[in-house]
C-alpha cells in the first residue's frame, strides 16, 4: 500500500470524527478482560516527541489495567535512527511474541520485509506519526504535508511583511528517506514555486542539535534570508545558530517543527518564529485505543487520522508550556 498522508487528508478528518475509540470518548472500562502484549517501536528514544509519545501510551495502558486488562507494554527504540537498528527492534518485538506492533518508521519501506513476518506470525501492525507502505490495521500521524504548507505559509507572510522579496531559504533537514520529514519539506516547498525564493539543497542533520546548528551556520554564512527545520533537533539547532547570528547584527528568519522545550524557549527569545506542535500524546493514546477495540473485535478498516498540527509562535506560546 503507497499511500501520502496527503492523498487521505480527507479520509482521516472523516475517520477522525467517526472512530468510535478517539482519545476524547476515552472509557477505561472497554479494556476489562483484555489480555495482550504490544511492542512500540519508535525513530529512536533522544526526541523528545517520542518520549511524549511513548509516555502517552504507557498512562493510557495503566488506565485500562486498573480497569481490569493485562496490557503488556515495551518500548523497543533504537538510541538513534537508524534503518538496521530498527528493523532489529522488530524481529526482537516478533520473537517475543507481541500481539501488537505500534510503529513510527523510520522510512517508508526499510522495514517492510521486517513487518511482514510479524504479520505471518500473527502481529498486527499500528502506525504513529511515520507509516511503511505494509499495511496496516490503523495509522494515527501529523498530515505533514498540510503542516508543511502551514509553515511555509506562515514565514512567507513574515517575509511579506518584512519586504523581503527574494533569496534562498536554507534546509536543515532530520535524516534522508524519513516519510514525514519528506513530506514536511515537499509542502513548505511548494508554497514558494513561481516566487523569487530559492529552496536551498536539504542539509540533513539526522535530528542532532549540535550539527543542526552547525549546517544552519554554514548556511547563514552562505547568506540564507531564512531558515526552516523539519523536526525538532533540526529545528532547535537552527534556531541557536540564528540567535548567534542576530547577536552579530544579522536578521535571518526561522521556522520549524516540533514541541519542544528548547523550541519554546526560542520562540520566547525571538529567535525562532514558530514551530508546528504536533500532538504526539494523541497518537499514543489512540493506538492504545486501537490495540483495545481491536481486540474487543472491532474492524478498524485500516482507519488513517490526522492527529493535528497547531502553529506556535510569539501569539500563543504560554498556552503550549
Amino acid at each position: 500500500m503507497k499511500k501520502s498522508i496527503l492523498a487521505l487528508a480527507t479520509a482521516a478528518v472523516l475517520a477522525l470524527s467517526c472512530t468510535a475509540f478517539a482519545a476524547e470518548d476515552f472509557d477505561a472500562s472497554k479494556g476489562e478482560g483484555v489480555e495482550t502484549k504490544v511492542a512500540l517501536i519508535t525513530m529512536d528514544q533522544m526526541d523528545v516527541h517520542w518520549v511524549r509519545l511513548e509516555a502517552a501510551a504507557e498512562e493510557r495502558v495503566n488506565a485500562y489495567n486498573e480497569a481490569g486488562a493485562k496490557i503488556e507494554l515495551n518500548w523497543l527504540a533504537p538510541e538513534t535512527k537508524d534503518n538496521a537498528q530498527q528493523i532489529q527492534k522488530i524481529e526482537t518485538a516478533t520473537a517475543d511474541g507481541a500481539d501488537y506492533i505500534i510503529i513510527a518508521a523510520n522510512d517508508a519501506t526499510s522495514c517492510n520485509r521486517a513487518l511482514e513476518e510479524a504479520m505471518d506470525g500473527g502481529a498486527k501492525i499500528i502506525y504513529v506519526d511515520a507509516p511503511a507502505t505494509v499495511e496496516a490495521i490503523a495509522t494515527y500521524a501529523t498530515d505533514n504535508y498540510a503542516g508543511g504548507v502551514q509553515a511555509g505559509e506562515y514565514l512567507k507572510k513574515v517575509l511579506d511583511d518584512a519586504g523581503v522579496t527574494e533569496g534562498t531559504i536554507g534546509i536543515v533537514d532530520a535524516q534522508a528517506g524519513v516519510d514525514s520529514c519528506e513530506n514536511r519539506f515537499q509542502g513548505f516547498a511548494s508554497v514558494f514555486e513561481g516566487t523569487d525564493f530559492v529552496i536551498g539543497e536539504r542539509q540533513y542533520s539526522d535530528g542532532d542539535n549540535a550539527k543542526a546548528q552547525e549546517l544552519a551556520n554554514t548556511l547563514i554564512a552562505n547568506g540564507v534570508v531564512a531558515i526552516y527545520g523539519t523536526n525538532d533537533g533540526a529545528t532547535n539547532g537552527a534556531a541557536a545558530a540564528v540567535k548567534d547570528a542576530a547577536a552579530n547584527g544579522e536578521t535571518i528568519y526561522c521556522v520549524g517543527w516540533d514541541k519542544s522545550d528548547s523550541n519554546i524557549a526560542h520562540v520566547e527569545g525571538g529567535e525562532l518564529l514558530a514551530f508546528m506542535a504536533q500532538n504526539p500524546n494523541v497518537m499514543g493514546e489512540m493506538a492504545i485505543d486501537a490495540v483495545v477495540a481491536s481486540e474487543n473485535g472491532e474492524d478498524l478498516g485500516g482507519v488513517v487520522a490526522d492527529t493535528g498540527v497547531s502553529t506556535v509562535d510569539a501569539s500563543n506560546v504560554a498556552d503550549f508550556k
